[in-house]
């Protein structure tokens, strides 16, 4: 634990994680556009009202009331024209910080770090959707019946440990094998279901019924402090697994 505390501040994990929040905010941004503008086809075509449809793919709290407003324009095929390729660009920069951020965890040489091109960031987006995808799942088995939505709360942090470890096993790593990259990822398997359980008691609701006194300023500010909080999972389970790792091998 003290190894892994000053490997952190040595890194600067609090610098390395508001910087991926902050590309993980920017990335919302298309995301939400994309969201907005599939739900209101989805819904259209269906005959279901966007909120309706939002709550059942799972996207409930703040995504789910900005979509119930946003998803009635007029414009969505053009949203979603623009939103895809703009989400890809948003994606890639993720990516090359989270390169950047397992580079100087792991200390690994320049030459030995993957490129963020565009197949990788395809594939990461694609994992992204597939974390959202769960907690869609997980979020309506818990509406839908409460015995089998405490196991599914505890069934999905599996399947987040495994999208995370398909997501690290790319990054930085220096000779580790794939197997020692497993106990990081199943802290951040736990400590995202974690968050999410958070976000969708404490967070989403506090930040609603704030909206009236802080407007869109207090959403902002508690959509920042989960991204922040996400972000320094990513940086603790790199520090986890490069410091087991290193004393294993010592």
């Amino acid at each position: 634990m003290f190894e892994m505390a000053d490997r952190d501040f040595e890194v600067g994990g609090g610098i390395i994680a508001g910087a991926l929040a902050y590309r993980l905010f920017i990335w919302l941004l298309p995301f939400a556009l994309v969201v907005v503008a599939g739900l209101g086809i989805a819904a259209e075509a269906s005959s279901e009202s966007p909120e309706k449809a939002a709550k059942s793919l799972g996207l409930a709290g703040l995504v789910s009331n900005s979509v119930a407003t946003a998803a009635k324009g007029s414009a969505r095929w053009y949203a979603l024209a623009v939103g895809i390729p703009v989400l890809l660009i948003a994606t890639r920069s993720v990516l090359r910080v989270l390169i950047g951020a397992h580079r100087l965890i792991w200390a690994d040489v320049r030459a030995a770090a993957p490129r963020p091109s565009v197949g990788a960031s395809a594939r990461l987006l694609a994992l992204l959707l597939a974390f959202f995808a769960l907690s869609g799942l997980a979020t309506k088995a818990r509406v839908w019946s409460e015995g089998i939505g405490v196991l599914a709360t505890l069934a999905v942090i599996v399947p987040y440990a495994g999208l995370w470890l398909l997501v690290s096993i790319r990054l930085p790593r220096r000779s580790a094998p794939w197997t020692a990259l497993v106990p990081g990822a199943l802290l951040f398997g736990l400590g995202i279901e974690l968050v999410h359980l958070i976000a969708a008691y404490v967070f989403a609701p506090y930040a609603l019924t704030k909206q009236g006194t802080y407007g869109a300023l207090g959403v902002a500010a508690a959509l920042l402090v989960g991204l922040f909080i996400v972000s320094r999972l990513v940086v603790a389970a790199a520090v986890v697994n490069v410091t087991l790792w290193e004393r294993r091998t010592r």
